[in-house]
C-alpha cells in the first residue's frame, strides 16, 4: 500500500535530520512531485523546527512517541484527556493535513511517522534505557527487547483500545508497528506472544 522507490526509501530510512534535508533536497530535483512534496516539507519543518529557537535541532515527532507512553496509562482513568492528548499529538504532527493530498499525502504522513518510530527504537539501544529499581540497575539486553516491544503495542494497539480510537490512529499504528518489526529478527513473534497475553488478561 505504501510502496515506493528505492530513492525515496533512502530518505525515509535516513534517521539523522541534516542528512534528510539534503536528500530531500536532491530529491525534489530530480524526481517527480507526486503531488505531496509541499506536504512533506511542512511536515519536515513542523517536526524539526523550535519557533521559540529556529535554529535548534528538534524533533517534536519522537517526542510524541514518548508522550504517547504516559497517554496510555491515563488512558485507563480518564479516557477523555487520553482522547485530548492524541488529538494533541496529531495536530502538532499535521496529521490531518495529509488528506488535503490524497493517496501521497497519506503515504507521506505513513512514512514520517515511521521514520520517527524508528528513530525512537534507535534510542532505545542505549544503556540507560532500560533500567530496574528506580533507574539503578541496567537491565539486560533481553529486558530492553521486551520493553521496546511493549512501547510498540502501548502507543498503538494498546492506546487506541483504551480510547476507542482504532480507525482514527489507523495510519500511525501500522507507521509505529511497521518499524517496530525492523528492529531484529525477533520482533515480530515478540509482538505476538505480547498481544496474546493481553488478549489472555481479559477473558
Amino acid at each position: 500500500m505504501y510502496e515506493q522507490s528505492s530513492e525515496w526509501n533512502s530518505y525515509y530510512q535516513e534517521l539523522d535530520p541534516k542528512e534528510r534535508k539534503r536528500i530531500f533536497e536532491k530529491l525534489k530535483a530530480s524526481e517527480p512531485d507526486d503531488g505531496a512534496n509541499a506536504y512533506r516539507e511542512r511536515i519536515f519543518s513542523a517536526r524539526h523546527t523550535d519557533p521559540a529557537q529556529p535554529g535548534r535541532e528538534v524533533d517534536t515527532f519522537l517526542f510524541q512517541c514518548v508522550s504517547l507512553i504516559q497517554t496510555y496509562h491515563i488512558a485507563n482513568f480518564t479516557p477523555r484527556s487520553a482522547i485530548k492528548e492524541i488529538e494533541n499529538a496529531f495536530r502538532l504532527m499535521l496529521y490531518d493535513e495529509a488528506a488535503q493530498y490524497g493517496e501521497a499525502g497519506e503515504k507521506a504522513l505513513y512514512w514520517e511517522l515511521r521514520n520517527a518510530a524508528a528513530r525512537y527504537f534507535k534510542t532505545c539501544e542505549a544503556s540507560g534505557y532500560n533500567r530496574a529499581l528506580f533507574g539503578l540497575i541496567q537491565s539486560g539486553s533481553e529486558g530492553r527487547l521486551d520493553r521496546m516491544c511493549r512501547d510498540a503495542w502501548q502507543i498503538t494497539h494498546g492506546l487506541a483500545q483504551r480510547t476507542g480510537q482504532e480507525e482514527r490512529m489507523r495510519i500511525w499504528n501500522q507507521a509505529v508497528i511497521d518499524a517496530y518489526l525492523q528492529t531484529d529478527g525477533g520482533a515480530a513473534e515478540r509482538l505476538k506472544k505480547y498481544e496474546e497475553k493481553k488478549m489472555n488478561r481479559k477473558k
